[in-house]
Formats: C-alpha cells, sequence, structure tokens
C-alpha cells in the first residue's frame, strides 16, 4: 500500500476533517444515554484551544505535559491539542500509585499535567515538593482549589483567545515527523519503568498499517474502553481519527456491557480478559440453566464450531449446516451478538494472548476475533489476523510496511516506521534494545 508522509499529527488529524468535517467523531455518556458529541469538524477547532492554552501557559517545543485520568474525550482532546503545540504527552494510568506517578512526572521532565478529578489531584498534591518542573495542573472535572498551582478545564481553555492564529500555524508548521509526540512509559514488571519515546512519524504510519490490515468502512462506530495510558488505546484512537471513524467512550470499567449494548459498535479493542470474562459468563449462564437449555447451547455450539472451522479453512458451508446454523443463531448466539450491541463485524485482541478456543467460541457465535500482536517500543502493532485470512492461536502477517525476521535466540525481530526513537534518557537500554540497522529486538 502506498503511505501519505505526514508532516505530524495535526496534519493526519486536517486531512480528515477536510473529508468528515460534519460527520461525528467522538461520542460519551452524561447519564445512561450517549448525549454529547463532537463533529470532526468541533473537534479540530476544540484541538485548536488546547494547543493555543498550552502555549499561553509558555508550554514550548518538546516540553513533556503529564496525563493522569482514565479514558475521556478529554484525554483525547488534549492529547492532540499538546502534540499539535510540539509538546510530548505522557500518560500515567488512573490507578497509579501517588509514587508511581511521581516516578514517570519527574523521570519524563514534565511541566504541566492534567488531571481526571479530585482523586487524581490528592495524588499530585502528596507528590507536589518532588515534582518541582511541573508548572501547572489542569482539572478535567472536579472542584477547583484555591491554589494557583491548579485550574479548570474551562479557564485553561480561556488563556488561549489573546494567541493569534497565526502563531499557532507557525508552531504547527514547525513541528516535523521526527519529533517525539508521546513517551510512554512500560510497566517496569522486569526493572525500572522505560519512557518508550514516538514521534509524529511513528503514529501516523503506524495508523495507516492498521488501515491496511483491517476491513474499515465509512460510517463505523467504535467503542473505547481501554485505558489510554497504554499504546494500545492509543493507537486505535490514532487509528480511528485517520479513518474518521465515530468514537465512543464507555463510563467505567463497570458500565462496558451496559455502554455498549447502547453504543451498537461495528469493532472495537480489547485485551483477552473481557472475552474471557463474557466467555465464562456464557457458559457459566448455560451450565445454571441444565436441562433443555443446555442441551440446546451445546448442540448450538457444535454447530458454530463446524461452521467456523470450516469459514477457517476456507471452505464453502453445506446448505443443510447453514440452515443448522441459522437455528442456532436465532436461539443461542443472537443473544451473544445483542450484549455487545448486536451489529459486531469484528473485534482485536492484543496485549496478551488469547486462548484459542476462546477465539473458535466467538467465531462459532458470529463474532470474529482478530489476534494481533505489538509493544510498546513499536506503537503496540506489528503483526494482525486479517479478516480474509485468520487462524486462533496466531497473531498473523505483519502490517503493511513492517517488516519481521526471526533472530538466532528465535525472538522475532521488527522494523519500520513503528518503532519508537528510543528510551528517555536511556542510551544504554535503547542500544540493546535497537540494532544499528534499526532492528527491535
Amino acid at each position: 500500500m502506498q503511505f501519505v508522509d505526514f508532516q505530524n499529527t495535526h496534519a493526519m488529524l486536517s486531512a480528515t476533517v477536510d473529508r468528515h468535517r460534519g460527520h461525528p467523531a467522538y461520542r460519551w455518556f452524561t447519564g445512561p444515554d450517549v448525549t454529547a458529541a463532537v463533529t470532526w469538524g468541533e473537534f479540530h477547532e476544540q484541538v485548536r484551544q488546547v494547543a493555543k492554552a498550552l502555549m499561553a501557559l509558555g508550554v514550548a517545543l518538546g516540553d513533556k505535559v503529564t496525563i493522569v485520568s482514565y479514558s475521556c474525550y478529554r484525554w483525547v482532546l488534549t492529547d492532540m491539542g499538546i502534540t499539535c503545540a510540539g509538546g510530548v504527552t505522557v500518560g500515567i494510568y488512573q490507578s497509579s500509585l501517588p509514587q508511581d506517578c511521581r516516578h514517570i512526572i519527574d523521570h519524563s521532565d514534565a511541566v504541566m499535567v492534567f488531571a481526571e478529578d479530585n482523586q487524581q489531584l490528592d495524588k499530585l498534591f502528596d507528590i507536589r515538593p518532588h515534582i518541582p518542573k511541573v508548572r501547572n495542573v489542569v482539572l478535567f472535572s472536579g472542584q477547583v482549589p484555591e491554589d494557583d498551582w491548579v485550574m479548570g478545564f474551562a479557564d485553561f481553555l480561556a488563556l488561549g483567545r489573546d494567541i493569534p492564529d497565526a502563531d499557532f500555524q507557525r508552531r504547527i508548521r514547525s513541528v516535523g515527523p521526527r519529533d517525539p509526540a508521546g513517551i510512554v512509559y512500560t510497566s517496569g514488571t522486569t526493572g525500572v519503568p522505560k519512557g518508550a519515546v514516538l514521534t509524529h512519524d511513528n503514529i501516523t504510519f503506524t495508523a495507516q498499517s492498521v488501515r491496511g490490515s483491517t476491513r474499515i468502512e465509512d460510517g463505523d462506530e467504535v467503542f473505547l474502553f481501554l485505558p489510554l495510558a497504554h499504546i494500545f488505546a492509543r493507537t486505535c484512537v490514532y487509528a480511528t481519527l485517520l479513518m474518521g471513524c465515530t468514537t465512543t467512550f464507555t463510563r467505567s470499567m463497570e458500565t462496558v456491557v451496559e455502554d455498549m449494548q447502547a453504543c451498537r459498535p461495528h469493532w472495537f479493542a480489547s485485551v483477552p480478559r473481557i472475552y474471557e470474562k463474557v466467555y465464562a459468563k456464557v457458559i457459566g449462564g448455560a451450565e445454571a440453566k441444565g436441562g433443555a437449555a443446555l442441551k440446546i447451547f451445546r448442540w448450538a455450539r457444535a454447530v458454530g464450531e463446524q461452521v467456523s472451522d470450516l469459514k477457517v479453512a476456507k471452505k464453502p458451508v453445506p446448505l443443510f449446516l447453514g440452515l443448522k446454523h441459522a437455528l442456532a443463531n436465532k436461539l443461542v448466539f443472537g443473544k451473544i451478538q445483542a450484549a455487545l450491541g448486536g451489529r459486531l463485524r469484528w473485534c482485536i485482541s492484543g496485549a496478551a494472548p488469547l486462548d484459542p478456543q476462546i477465539g473458535r467460541f466467538f467465531h462459532a457465535a458470529g463474532i470474529l476475533i482478530l489476534e494481533g500482536i505489538g509493544m510498546t517500543e513499536d506503537t503496540s502493532f506489528s503483526h494482525l489476523n486479517r479478516c480474509d485470512n485468520y487462524r486462533f492461536g496466531w497473531v498473523g502477517r505483519p502490517g503493511p510496511g513492517i517488516a519481521h525476521k526471526t533472530a538466532e535466540d528465535g525472538e522475532v525481530m521488527i522494523r519500520g516506521r513503528n518503532v519508537m526513537q528510543g528510551y528517555y534518557k536511556m542510551p544504554a537500554e535503547t542500544a540493546a534494545t535497537i540494532t544499528p540497522e534499526g532492528w527491535l529486538l
């Protein structure tokens, strides 16, 4: 496929706005129903407001800005505003302890922090003496204390009103593809967390490679519940931004199923744990009913798996088996599909291996889970099953523009424009991870 060499994330956003200006871009819940939304044109304007406000606060090219929040519209809005102002976004999980926040904020040299609510703000006050570089804190929502260090989001946006459009345009033009756009810290399970520096080109290239590996249609609705502090969720957001899809944010992990039924997505991305929980609930429910209901469920599953095996092998489904599968869908599988919104075409599983048995079960039920693989250091994407070429327990082919090979020790090596610039302030660790030829170990 042919790639567009976008100068930066703003150029990618602008291309989408040109195509879909009046179409809905993001939706979120203000109650049990989706009641708030912005078009791509409105989102673009709000991104500019955020970028101008950052400039008014003195955020310069290359400055690091942290977001401590669960996934929400303002997370994405702020991230795009930061990168469009030439800053570097550093995400922190909302579940992180104060000392973990302290390490990332201090190590990344962050000059500013966006906090989701007062709970996250309290963490920042706890570590305030240890993060002296942080000049300002902006609260997404909640009670703003009487402290010059903190301001509300509306007051923050108002700061950008005096920044001329010409200044904003000059700033945008000064941001190039090799400039850092984000630092994503690894979990630290094997040592001190390392900050992978991802450039504008890493992001815009990977979004295009994802597009070339999936089957996206105009008007697709996408559901997001993964944490945006993780690069997996961020890459999904950048890919949907490139493609002009409409993304709806869940209210919380506790309301995922309810929110998904209201959103009715055409596809979504998840970690295996969500599929495992749905699978366990379905199996447990069938076994709890017992009797005839359990027999019907087991019959439907057997029929569905026969159909699944034929589809994986790219063989035709015999007429009689197809009729039985239609009945199984009406009696059993339709309920599972309805629980996930009722119009899923496919979904993605990543960040950890998915049990092949679970993938086969969902496929039998008419829900195709495309497993892929990636890591922080390659912008969370290197391989993915395709809608027309998939197997369970397999991560698929590399995305367009991405090369792979096997090292002498059997490890897979990746090379492409998705590979990070390096680890922030860790040259030795970078040299041990990326070869002189550009292969990610």
